[in-house]
């Protein structure tokens, strides 16, 4: 199930359904001769009052109205419709009819449309829309707005329909493309992009708008209005027909995006005979690999502009160097930032960003902020820019240009977030948003939320009264209406909870200008999410999940009382889950750390278990999280836990330039704390990372002897080589990650070639007597493949037991399902070899020689003929 929509009313909420994994695979596996057709996404709308679900197959997409009950939309896929009613016949059971009928020659359809099925949810009926490419509704449902695309040019265009009276308005028709459609939120202004009026070869758009509200002595509206003409807006640029049209949250100011002419491009063929090669400049502000990812961005690259209906202006926002801009609610205001003079340092993850005020009226940019770290956001009444900056939130006053201290009255409590322990910047907690008027910002503390006057008179208010410090408890406030943009001072304030040492979960409520210990609604041992409340009714929607729990939809008239509406994993039941306890322990140098620790069903601590140890940073808060089951590159709890093994998942602590050996202690202290309890098998414990924890595991295997077997696929072994890499996938040097962010080594390598060598596994391997599985793939878009070739090598020098999988043309965590089962088949092997005394299959006791590639996947269907499972097991159960 997918988080749901309440219709405004609260009477019905709607979900989207997606295909079974099975239904996918057997449709992909299916031969071409027979083919299956591609399962599309459902979906279903529950009735709240008596919990009657309605299923409506191969739904492309679904909208209600924010304020309205009435209705729903849906698209359907273009394939469905066809098949479910031919002709123009209404689909599902219900009397309908078309926008925009009428003759006409066909014309040149470029984006095809599919059905749109509007239903009166009270009587269950179905309007069909043909050949729709876009719709909306207002925020009153008064009317739905689309745009259509027909080999009938005379079916083609813009359209409203009055939901009172059924009656359909064109706006604009005819041969070309309509394309952007955004209409305001009181329903009285709709914009898009069209051709219509130079649909020629190389067509240009223009912007259009109509008025949905009747010009004075008019009985109805009119077509829209072409406001900016194509051909008008400067010379190298023309208006987008891929970019954004919206209206700001007031509905007075127009956004639209400009784009560049087309870029001039070196025929391929005139290359012939000529020298192919890229230049790398030390003054690229970008690397070569990243613009070559970037390519396409840069080619498709558009402006923001804006159009002001009340004085029929326009005005460009953005250029090469201003890249992004952000509307004021009101409109008086645009924030610009612009990060092109730090394009370099970024490489090495010390860029930053110019801040701008910008006029919509007229362009005018004005330089607020130099060389900022952060980047500020707008209050929503436009009043102030607020940012935080080393340890302190500020706040800048637009009109009078005052910059104020927020938290310097606020002594003893730290706004930065108090366990980041990378090497970077820290960052803060967050916000919570705004009450009316910007009268106050709400901020957060490690624990608590503090109501925060932006112009720094009144005093700040800790609004949960220290509680949550008190109880170790993290608040965090719950916009029950994302579309609201204040929060009222009137509504009681709904609070997530998150309890640090027990990591149960839940909500609170408590008061704007107040501070009080916040009252507890609902709390448990489980992880709650999704919170949702409906416009005009007191009902709510959630999802509730444990390990063992499904995260299914919850509804109900309060928050403390809700019932289940949906069971989308029923299958569950059949097949063992075991259970997940969260454990805690000293490590060696003293420090608290928490952990998870799955065990089988049936778990019986007389007993002796193999261990499986999996790491990547920190994990324990996830210890309510659902865990479905799921063969691929990592271990998973549920399938591990169905074949005897216990599953540790400690959190690891890191102190910066020492990361392999902040791995190494909360590792093995964790292990350690668990041997004593007496149930773990001593002799039969591994470890398995992927990525960041493959640079973990492939660390402490050289810092200890108490592991039987290990996995660290994805693997840095050595950071002196792997600090002046590329991270393929995005293009990027890999330096930032290593002197910033998670490899947490704090400099350069020059600055400490030190560090570098003694995090590298690949100088101490000649320790290692752990046996190692790992995998690197030839088209790793995240870590240099060649660390597992120099891994590889070293081992194999060494003459130490190791196993190295390539999966050819996959990337770091692999894509193909034919790889995901085969790595995660032979992990299950190598760890039962190794830890449970099974058979090894014949790749561990031969090897495949190149001559033989691929033999081993069409014998028998899988990998480990001989002497091994030749199934994955990811259901619980052992293969037949």
């Amino acid at each position: 199930a997918a988080p749901a929509q309440f219709s405004g009313n609260g009477q019905y909420a709607a979900y989207v359904k997606y295909p079974s994994a099975q239904a996918v695979e057997a449709s992909r596996k299916a031969p071409r001769n027979r083919p299956v057709p591609m399962p599309r996404n459902d979906m279903g709308v529950v009735r709240l009052s008596d919990g009657n679900v309605m299923l409506i197959a191969r739904v492309r997409s679904f909208k209600m109205a924010r304020d309205g009950g009435k209705y729903i939309a849906y698209l359907m896929e273009s394939d469905t419709a066809a098949a479910q009613s031919g002709g123009g016949a209404p689909a599902a059971g219900g009397r309908g009819g078309r926008g925009g009928a009428g003759g006409g020659a066909a014309g040149a359809r470029t984006e095809p449309g599919a059905p749109l099925m509007l239903r009166d949810l009270a009587a269950g009926t179905d309007t069909r829309i043909d050949d729709v490419t876009s719709y909306l509704f207002d925020d009153a449902e008064h009317v739905l707005t689309y745009s259509t695309a027909s080999s009938d040019s005379s079916k083609t265009g813009v359209w409203v329909r009055d939901l009172a009276t059924g009656a359909v308005t064109a706006l604009a028709s005819g041969k070309g493309n309509y394309k952007s459609l955004a209409m305001d939120r009181k329903g009285t202004s709709v914009a898009f992009v069209s051709d219509k009026d130079d649909a020629a070869a190389k067509p240009r758009y223009s912007l259009y708008l109509g008025s949905l509200v009747p010009a004075k002595g008019a009985k109805s509206i009119g077509a829209a209005e072409k406001v900016v003409a194509a051909g008008t807006v400067g010379e190298g640029v023309f208006i987008a027909d891929r970019g954004r049209v919206g209206f700001n949250r007031d509905g007075n100011v127009l956004e639209f995006s400009l784009a560049p002419a087309p870029m001039d491009t070196v025929p391929a063929d005139s290359l012939i005979d000529k020298a192919v090669y890229d230049l790398w400049h030390w003054q690229d502000p970008r690397i070569q690999p990243q613009q070559r990812i970037e390519a396409a961005r840069d080619r498709n690259r558009t402006y923001i502009a804006a159009y002001t209906p009340a004085t029929k202006k326009w005005a460009r926002l953005t250029n090469d160097s201003i890249t992004t801009a952000t509307l004021a609610d009101n409109g008086k205001v645009a924030l610009g930032i612009s990060t092109l003079e730090y394009a370099i340092e970024s490489t090495w993850g010390e860029g930053a960003n110019d801040v701008y005020l910008l006029d919509p009226q007229t362009g005018a940019r004005t330089l607020v902020i130099k060389k900022l770290d952060a980047r500020p956001a707008l209050s929503p009444g436009a009043k102030y820019l607020i940012w935080y900056d080393a340890g302190v939130w500020y706040s800048h006053n637009i009109a009078t240009k005052e910059k104020v201290n927020l938290t310097e009255k606020i002594k003893g409590i730290k706004f930065e977030n108090e366990e980041f322990d990378s090497p970077d910047n820290i960052p803060a907690y967050g916000s919570g948003g705004w009450t009316k008027d910007d009268k106050s910002v709400l901020l957060y503390d490690r624990y608590d939320v503090w109501e925060v006057d932006p112009a720094g008179i009144v005093p700040p208010r800790n609004v949960t009264a220290g509680a949550g410090r008190k109880q170790i408890r993290t608040y965090r406030v719950v916009n029950l209406d994302t579309e609201d943009r204040y929060l009222d001072p009137a509504d009681p304030l709904i609070l997530t909870t998150l309890d640090s040492l027990t990591k149960d979960g839940g909500y609170a409520k408590a008061k704007l200008g107040a501070s009080t210990t916040p009252e507890v609604i609902l709390h448990g041992a489980k992880r709650y999410a999704g919170l949702a409340k409906a416009r005009k009714a007191e009902q709510y929607l959630m999802t509730q999940q444990t390990y063992r729990e499904f995260p299914d939809l919850w509804t109900g008239t309060s928050i403390a009382s809700t019932a289940k509406i949906s069971n989308a994993n029923p299958q569950e039941k059949d097949y063992p889950r075991g259970d997940v306890e969260l454990v805690s322990w000293l490590s060696n140098d003293g420090v608290r750390l928490q952990g998870m620790l799955y065990k089988p069903e049936g778990f019986d601590p007389t007993k002796k278990y193999p261990l499986i140890v999996y790491y990547y940073e920190r994990l324990s808060d996830g210890l309510h999280g659902y865990v479905a089951p799921s063969g691929r590159n990592v271990i998973n709890p549920h399938v591990y836990t169905s074949l005897g093994y216990l599953i540790f998942e400690p959190d690891i602590v890191y102190t910066t330039g020492e990361p392999g050996n902040s791995a190494t202690k909360a590792v093995v202290s964790g292990v350690q704390s668990l041997i004593g309890r007496g149930f773990v098998d001593e002799k039969h414990m591994g470890l398995q990372g992927q990525s960041w924890g493959g640079f973990q595991s492939s660390f402490i295997i050289t810092q200890t002897t108490m592991f039987a077997a290990a996995v660290p696929n994805a693997t840095v072994v050595n950071m002196t080589s792997a600090y002046g890499g590329i991270r393929w996938g995005p293009g990027v040097l890999r330096t930032f990650q290593y002197e910033h962010t998670q490899s947490r080594i704090g400099g350069s390598l020059w600055e400490y070639p030190e560090r570098y060598i003694e995090n590298s596994a690949l100088f101490k391997l000649d320790r290692v007597t752990t046996p190692v599985l790992f995998m690197a793939n030839d088209a790793d878009d995240a870590v240099p493949w060649y660390q597992g070739i120099e891994f590889y090598n070293a081992m194999r020098r060494l003459k130490k037991e190791a196993y190295f999988v390539v999966y050819n043309g996959d990337v770091h965590n692999p894509t193909k399902r034919a790889n995901q089962k085969d790595i995660d088949l032979k992990m299950q092997q190598f760890f039962g070899n190794k830890l449970k005394g099974e058979a090894a299959p014949d790749w561990m006791k031969r090897g495949i020689p190149f001559l033989d590639k691929g033999k081993d996947q069409v014998k028998m269907g899988t990998p480990g003929a001989t002497g091994g499972k030749d199934e994955p097991t990811t259901s619980g159960k052992t293969p037949e």
